[in-house]
């Protein structure tokens, strides 16, 4: 979890979504474990619910941090027109920090870890993420090796248990994000 009290998480929203965003990956986790049978339409609605509310948190995390920059920097950008380019705009303008946002760019360059996480969301708007998981893992039907055993996984099996480790991956990658952007500038701590 977190060091801090829960008092300071309700104030500090970069951490309070990446805490929320941990919480849903714990429920999906929790959910495969106990329903392997995913295939039930209530069991993949509640799958997708899961998988949503984490993509929204972990990636609004992110947003969080940008209206946080903003704020703390005074940069003076409305809220509605908080992205990436435009704080790094005017960070750039103002000559301030101009490397603060370094990281967060190369991540979200074309095929970086972040641009790739985004796309896997665009795509989860538009379709279940069962069948969006061609975009992360290619092909799933293929073996795989798991505590030194060779198991021939089902498609679905599969995907659950690689979309779940790859969720975690990319939470502990905005996270580490989050906590290098935040030691760089002692406002946003």
């Amino acid at each position: 979890m977190t060091s801090k009290n829960d008092s300071d998480l309700l104030f500090d929203r970069v951490e309070f979504k990446i805490l929320a965003a941990n919480e849903h990956l714990k429920k999906m986790q929790e959910f495969q474990s106990n329903h392997p049978d995913a295939q039930r339409i209530g069991s993949a609605l509640k799958s997708e619910m899961e998988i949503d509310c984490f993509l929204a948190q972990l990636l609004g995390s992110l947003d969080c941090l940008l209206i946080l920059i903003n704020s703390r920097l005074e940069l003076g950008i409305a809220t509605e027109r908080v992205d990436l380019a435009t704080i790094q705009s005017a960070l750039n303008a103002r000559t301030k920090n101009i490397s603060l946002l370094t990281e967060m760019h190369q991540a979200s360059a074309h095929d970086g870890w972040l641009w790739v996480l985004k796309e896997f969301r665009i795509l989860t708007m538009q379709k279940p993420a069962k069948d969006a998981q061609y975009f992360l893992f290619g092909d799933t039907t293929i073996s795989t090796r798991d505590n030194q055993n060779e198991t021939n996984l089902s498609s679905d099996e599969f995907i659950n248990k690689m979309l779940i480790r790859y969720f975690q991956q990319s939470h502990k990658q905005v996270k580490d994000l989050v906590n290098s952007i935040r030691l760089k500038e002692p406002l946003l701590m």
